[in-house]
């Protein structure tokens, strides 16, 4: 064999050398998330009083974002940073700032960048949930956190040390001044000590109308000598003190809110909000230091607000999230409200408000800023026009992109049952002609959406078609029950036979291009579970695989399990490939296009029984191997047990095989599942479904459970 010659043996050295700084320079890209923005719940919006530029919200879904451009353009912070700041908004105390994600109290030093604990999980002297914070206004070191297991604590070194100060149930708490103040149970109290000792302040004595009560929500101001306090009483109104909460005053009875903020400099103006009712949505104002009140946020007759894509398209009905109104400690001018769909923000005191979510391009065309909080299922391309693509959606339904991704618009016109649709399909030969499947039921099959349907219009769905490339769409019927439609699919051998799963209605088939629909549910799941989700067919043999997800009874019973049935003669008959397994929480699944006998299958675990993972048949369901266990999940840290849901396959390489979970983030194996490795690049941790850039081998689309879709390196 004779030797290469020297300088061949340098171009190809070069070349892997070459080959492997680009993989690596694409494994080091950042994600970057794309589409319409907002849609979802939003919570906790803040302004640093420091610099008005700097600004932070949480969403329901776990996202916690951050925009240093005056909410222009926004950033998710990483899962490990933040996650679940739902509990209360974040305080800022000199030149940190303190927020909690989920039970831990987190601090920053470099305006939200980067978090660090506070405390470890481990070592929290408190049981529960902080829900409140303050700090001393003369001292930063002394803080007061109040938790939902009605417990006030007090430290007086940042943090570090924390004995506890009051029991009892916690409603509000604020530092203002030399005082620090307390509304705890039905009492209300007064610190001059920096939290050592408290005095009852009766305020029945002063308002006979607020006795034996206290406070929802409290807030303060200081300027020129004098200090007032604003303080908000269920079923009795707004009182207000002017001697330093000594003494109180009824200063309005017409309506009831459960929200009040002011700007700390000042005593004049004072922003009052009615939150977390679907009743309630007013927001008042007050710009002579409480004693006359406007309503200052008005969608309709004298609008002062630039309504969202939402309020103009989708029409829905709105009201003010817990914590959901907010304003700048240092600017009276600077407020921020959002809603269960909306993000606002005022910079001339409330007499306008304009949305946040995106940016308008042009009348119902938008653009993603980063404030993405919806879920999604897919991101779509289609086939036969590359600069159109489409994403899927939970809550409204459908958009679709003609710029490749630059600019959105809301899609899910004349779809009855638009709120979800979960999967959507391409004619291969006639360009436009679209299949869905859709669902006024969302969610499926995360926990809140598998327990027994409840008759009603949230509980039906159904396969729609497009004839115009998703701008448009009717219901394609015939032969259907109106229950929740979950996926859809193609014989890809006969182009007219089409197949969809209906959420507790089993199988059902079409042979003339979806006009009719027959059942073939015979012999599909087990008795008392016909929670059909996936249907897939594999191109080369044309047998039919259908998954049956959980059934959920009685808070967290799964009586009967689902698994993984196939179908040898177009859905005639069916027969159980995963008996053995038992498997009470299945969803996804992938077969290899190249060999049937190949196939993956994602669960997740139930209380009681950690069955999450994914598993795999080498044999066409003959023998099943678990590739993943909760146990590898949980020992890289978060939940100690798994949800996994969805299985995809990269095209042409079906060896790389991507794992989606909702509670550990996106996993891949690059050979055929015999190791694993997650994505630590993905801010998001709860992921649904994967696409792979037809047009980009290095680039993948990644759908997430509330948290947008993400483009990324599509190797770890």
């Amino acid at each position: 064999m004779k030797t290469p010659q020297k300088g061949l043996m340098k171009q190809i050295l070069t070349a892997l050398l070459l080959l492997t700084t680009t993989q690596l320079h694409a494994a080091e890209k950042p994600f970057e998330v794309v589409g319409i923005g907002g849609a979802g719940g939003m919570f906790t919006p803040a302004v640093s009083p420091q610099d008005p530029n700097l600004m932070f919200i949480s969403c329901d879904m776990g996202g916690v974002y951050r925009s240093t451009d005056g909410g222009k353009h926004w950033a998710m912070l990483h899962w490990r940073q933040l996650n679940t700041s739902l509990a209360c908004r974040p305080l800022f105390v000199g030149d940190a700032i303190l927020w909690i994600s989920g039970p831990t109290p987190k601090i920053s030093r470099d305006k939200g960048a980067t978090w660090q604990e506070l405390l470890s999980t481990k070592t929290l002297p408190w049981k529960g949930q902080v829900i409140r914070m303050a700090a001393d206004s003369t001292d930063s070191a002394v803080l007061l956190f109040g938790t939902d297991a009605s417990e006030l604590w007090r430290s007086t070194d940042t943090g570090k040390t924390w004995r506890l100060s009051r029991s009892g149930k916690v409603h509000a708490i604020l530092g203002l001044g030399k005082k620090l103040y307390a509304a705890v149970d039905k009492a209300f109290f007064i610190s001059t000590d920096k939290g050592d000792t408290w005095e009852e302040i009766n305020l029945g004595a002063s308002v006979p109308e607020a006795k034996e009560q206290t406070f929802l929500s409290l807030t303060g101001g200081s300027a020129n000598g004098v200090t007032v306090l604003f303080g908000s009483i269920a079923d009795v109104g707004m009182l207000r003190s002017l001697d330093e909460g000594k003494t109180w005053k009824l200063v309005d009875t017409a309506w009831g809110c459960t929200e009040v903020v002011m700007a700390e400099n000042q005593t004049k103006i004072v922003y009052a909000a009615q939150t977390d009712s679907s009743e309630a949505r007013f927001m008042y104002r007050t710009q002579d230091g409480g004693e006359t009140w406007k309503d200052c946020f008005r969608m309709k007759g004298r609008r002062n607000v630039q309504p969202s894509w939402v309020q103009t398209e989708l029409i829905w009905g709105y009201y003010f999230s817990r914590f959901g109104v907010s304003v700048s400690a240092t600017d009276a001018k600077i407020a921020l409200l959002s809603t269960q769909g909306d993000f606002y923000l005022t910079r001339d005191g409330g007499d306008s408000w304009q949305q946040m979510m995106n940016e308008v391009v042009a009348p119902k065309l938008y653009r993603c800023t980063g404030l993405e909080v919806t879920s999604c299922w897919k991101f779509l391309f289609d086939p036969f026009d590359k600069n159109r693509r489409y994403i899927n959606y939970t809550d409204i339904g459908f958009t679709r992109s003609t710029d490749q991704g630059e600019t959105w618009s809301w899609s899910a016109q004349g779809c009855p049952w638009y709120n979800t649709f979960y999967e959507v399909i391409f004619d291969p030969v006639v360009p436009g002609r679209m299949y869905a499947a859709t669902s006024s039921r969302h969610d499926i099959p995360n926990w809140t959406a598998i327990a027994a349907l409840k008759p009603g219009p949230n509980s039906m769905g159904g396969v729609c078609i497009s004839e115009d490339a998703g701008a448009t769409w009717k219901p394609l019927n015939k032969g259907l029950p109106l229950l929740p439609c979950t996926s859809i699919c193609r014989d890809p051998r006969e182009l007219q036979t089409l197949y969809t799963t209906l959420y507790e209605g089993g199988c059902y088939k079409s042979v003339d291009g979806g006009l009719t629909w027959t059942n073939k549910s015979t012999g599909l799941g087990n008795p008392g579970n016909l929670h059909a989700y996936k249907v897939f067919v594999h191109p080369k043999t044309g047998e039919v695989y259908c998954s049956i997800t959980a059934f959920r009874k009685n808070g967290n019973e799964y009586p009967v399990p689902g698994g993984l049935w196939k179908s040898s003669n177009g859905g005639d008959s069916w027969i159980d490939l995963t008996q053995d397994l038992k498997l009470h929480w299945p969803a996804g699944f992938a077969v290899n296009p190249n060999d049937p006998n190949v196939i993956y299958i994602a669960a997740a675990s139930i209380k009681g029984g950690l069955e999450g993972g994914i598993y795999a048949t080498r044999d066409g369901g003959k023998t099943w191997k678990r590739l993943l266990k909760d146990e590898d999940f949980f020992s890289t840290g978060g939940l100690p047990y798994v949800q996994a849901f969805h299985v995809n396959l990269e095209p042409g390489h079906p060896d790389h095989v991507y794992l989606s979970t909702g509670t550990h983030g996106l996993w891949v194996s690059l050979n055929d599942g015999q190791t694993w490795q997650r994505l630590e690049g993905l801010p998001f941790i709860s992921v649904n479904n994967v696409t792979f850039d037809p047009d980009n081998a290095d680039l993948m689309y990644v759908a997430t459970f509330g948290g947008g879709v993400w483009r990324g390196p599509r190797l770890p």
